[in-house]
């Protein structure tokens, strides 16, 4: 399979351009021990539910969009500081999970978070890097630049909610906005790029489909912090282009693959259009005031896990099976 990089085509990526520990790819290795120590706190009962989304997104769903993303694509100054993330980003994201656990919001637990910020920071400087050193926009390329971009947020956003600095803002709705960014700001572009590489033909169709999901993550933190008109807004324009996206990759990329990973690429498809539709639903119950039975604990039951499980780990599993 080819990859159109940089505005040309190139040949599939090699293993050889990440770092290995024995023949294996760090990333890899990072994503398995990342599921024991996931599964270890989950089944331990030490994680609530918001924070099982967001701790399964640093110790699993970055390392293998990192495995995913990275490999044979990133050059130069940008290939450099993702070495650097794809070493550190264990150790972050272990301490994050240790930071989930420990007594909050306390300066112990925001100082176990700050390793996270830098391995996202790491990531944010190689997208830039990407971005001045690339001829011309490659919707694949931006996408994932994008993600690499956002996630730094859902960082800071912890951070925020661990020093107890929540502004106007109840502190779970901090807490969320960690778990948004890693998810919508950070899983979807990625998946969207991967699946961009993929097909390597984009159509107006899915660039304006695309186009909405870079912008999406944004308006929505932007419509919850200061207009629930704009929150109703950005999510509805969000919820068409992933069911739009969901379309794409049931009937244009599921028919190319493998039965396995055609699976796990088909559940997140579905997954993620039902996700959003349960936000807009929630963003006009919060704009009518009339109940539809969406709190937030509804949210973080329904939509986190969707997010998370259906969406987040089957996308991320289903491109590591086969790398475009």
């Amino acid at each position: 399979m080819s990859d159109r990089v940089g505005g040309s085509r190139k040949s599939a990526p090699s293993s050889v351009a990440q770092p290995t520990i024995g023949g294996v790819a760090v990333a890899d290795l990072s994503a398995a021990l990342g599921a024991v120590v996931w599964l270890a706190l989950a089944v331990a009962g030490e994680l609530a539910a918001i924070e099982r989304a967001l701790a399964l997104a640093p110790l699993v769903l970055v390392p293998l969009a990192l495995r995913t993303a990275v490999a044979g694509a990133f050059q130069g100054p940008a290939r450099r500081l993702t070495t650097t993330a794809i070493w550190l980003q264990p150790i972050g994201a272990l301490l994050l999970a240790v930071s989930l656990v420990a007594p909050s919001p306390s300066p112990l637990a925001a100082g176990f978070a700050v390793p996270w910020l830098a391995v996202t920071g790491l990531l944010g400087l190689a997208a830039f890097a990407r971005t001045r050193t690339r001829d011309g926009l490659t919707l694949s390329e931006t996408a994932i630049d994008a993600g690499f971009a956002y996630v730094s947020v859902g960082a800071v956003a912890l951070l925020l909610a661990h020093f107890d600095l929540t502004f106007w803002f109840d502190r779970v709705i901090i807490r969320l906005t960690a778990v948004h960014f890693h998810y919508a700001g950070f899983v979807l572009p990625v998946a969207a790029g991967l699946t961009g590489r993929h097909l390597g033909v984009h159509s107006r169709g899915f660039r304006a489909v695309v186009g909405v999901i870079l912008v999406g993550p944004a308006l929505i933190a932007v419509g919850i912090a200061f207009s629930p008109l704009v929150e109703v807004v950005a999510v509805s324009l969000f919820t068409v282009a992933v069911a739009a996206f969901g379309v794409v990759v049931l009937y244009r990329v599921l028919p190319t693959c493998p039965r396995l990973q055609g699976l796990s690429l088909g559940i997140a498809a579905v997954a993620l259009p039902v996700s959003m539709a349960l936000a807009l639903g929630y963003g006009l119950s919060t704009f009518t005031g009339r109940s539809l039975g969406l709190t937030i604990s509804a949210m973080v039951a329904l939509h986190g896990s969707l997010n998370a499980f259906g969406f987040g780990l089957c996308a991320m599993l289903g491109w590591r099976l086969s790398i475009p």
